[in-house]
């Protein structure tokens, strides 16, 4: 599989599991920022051609999205999986910042992690594992790390952030 492919089936998968639009000829046209998009998300995607063991966020995507983001009003996240395109395998970081107070949520401790400041790398069965032993059904379960000094993230599984979504957005 090239990596057009593997991006264009992910890009897909996410889109289709949250119910939102792939941004055609994402990357391809500097007016046509991000990978898919939502009311009120702005999303960049990065896989793998083959399986990987790890899940590795990199800051200069993180920066790249969050610039687009705000360009266009809309809130950055960043998709990564681990190269199945599946989205069991799929994880996502936001802006800290959009998980209120409102909503009850709560942050899950996530160690064995990687941070050098320009990564946030994580094995994927490492991190399913401890989320399912701190789960809480009511709640809205993440992680939480940094880019940088100051960029605080929330990390959790798509399906997580799709249950996010909907009680905050879709209300």
């Amino acid at each position: 599989m090239t990596n057009k492919e593997a991006s264009n089936k992910q890009e897909k998968m996410v889109a289709n599991y949250m119910d939102w639009r792939v941004v055609s000829g994402s990357g391809a046209r500097p007016f046509r920022p991000g990978d898919i998009g939502s009311e009120y998300f702005l999303v960049e995607c990065k896989t793998h051609t083959k399986p990987q063991v790890n899940i590795v966020f990199y800051q200069k995507h993180w920066n790249k999205i969050a610039i687009e983001a705000r360009s266009v009003n809309r809130y950055p996240m960043l998709v990564v999986d681990n190269g199945t395109q599946k989205s069991e395998y799929t994880w996502i970081v936001v802006p800290k910042g959009i998980i209120t107070n409102d909503h009850v949520h709560r942050m899950i401790n996530l160690t064995n992690t990687s941070n050098s400041g320009n990564t946030i790398t994580f094995k994927h069965e490492d991190a399913k594992s401890l989320y399912k032993e701190q789960y809480i059904d009511e709640a809205i379960n993440y992680f939480e790390d940094r880019f940088g000094e100051d960029e605080r993230v929330a990390i959790m599984p798509l399906s997580e952030f799709k249950k996010f979504y909907e009680e905050q957005f879709e209300c």
